[in-house]
């Protein structure tokens, strides 16, 4: 395994009765990033996650966290990594204080529970120290969650669909605070969301999972440089026969045309579109949303 890597995954496999879910998945997150894990629902990204956290066991492959194999060495990789599953699951009896206890006595022993940290979060998030964990709503239930996993100053993070339930200044509060100081530190995020344009801004590294495999994983910076939009106009109606190298989708409305192109050359690719005659043509940026839908369409068996 590289030592580079703070997740390294080779030929993973997991399967559900007969259906295979993740179908020989090569994952290769680089230390100190934040890697965004994105994906359509059913692809397969929590059950990557909670392999990674040695919840579930893999059918086949290799697995490497911070050097560790989650089917071996679980409980030191618990103790290395922040965790926040999509729906996490609390005593709902005890209060929010009585919970934190709980979960810092787990810690304490190796004298990494951060107090200080603790407090400030639950005063920065509003939580109720007296209410029973059963009466938070989703939201609340979601920063709780969030607390317990920074609390301990963890070396690394995963997240699965972190801010479900989050209004959206509880949101923009997690990513430009929480996060971002997490990511000046130097550590590795490791994150799973569907609100893709919201973790835009943070992640430095991409991977689109399909059908339990890597449809593609690069540095973010290199996919916006080549996956662009084409905006094209004609004199008349948009050729039907309208291609280029790369294109992943077409859209044609009346003189005009859309085309997103992935592996976009500003040379290579006017050069084509030009042979169908436009009287204009001009490259668009691409949001990490407009990508992500451009390379799964909605339409699209995953």
């Amino acid at each position: 395994m590289n030592p580079e890597l703070a997740i390294e995954t080779q030929g993973l496999v997991r399967c559900y009765g007969k259906k295979q879910v993740l179908n020989g998945l090569n994952l290769h997150v680089p230390r100190g990033r934040v890697y965004g894990f994105l994906g359509k629902n059913g692809a397969g990204k929590s059950t990557t996650i909670r392999i990674l956290m040695g919840l579930i066991r893999r059918h086949g492959g290799t697995v490497s966290v911070l050097r560790c194999d989650p089917a071996r060495d679980d409980l030191e990789i618990k103790s290395r990594v922040g965790y926040v599953a999509e729906n996490p699951d609390f005593y709902g009896w005890m209060t929010v204080q009585e919970i934190v206890r709980l979960v810092a006595s787990c810690h304490d022993g190796r004298g990494v529970w951060d107090w200080a940290l603790s407090d400030r979060l639950i005063k920065q998030f509003n939580l109720p120290p007296h209410a029973k964990v059963k009466t938070l709503s989703k939201g609340m239930t979601a920063k709780l969650g969030l607390l317990m996993a920074l609390a301990f100053r963890p070396e690394m993070l995963i997240l699965d669909e972190p801010m479900t339930g989050l209004d959206p200044g509880a949101r923009r509060e997690f990513i430009e605070s929480v996060l971002r100081d997490f990511q000046e530190e130097g550590k590795t995020i490791f994150v799973s969301s569907h609100l893709v344009n919201e973790i835009a801004g943070l992640v430095d590294h991409v991977g689109v999972l399909r059908g339990g495999r890597l449809m593609l994983e690069m540095p973010a910076d290199e996919l916006f440089a080549t996956t662009k939009a084409v905006r094209l106009t004609f004199a008349e109606a948009a050729p039907g026969d309208l291609s280029c190298a790369g294109m992943l989708t077409k859209r044609l409305d009346g003189r005009s045309a859309i085309v997103t192109v992935r592996g976009f050359d500003a040379e290579r690719t006017s050069a084509e579109l030009r042979q169908f005659s436009p009287t204009d043509l001009a490259v668009q940026d691409l949001s990490l949303e407009d990508i992500f839908i451009a390379l799964l369409p909605s339409d699209e068996e995953v």
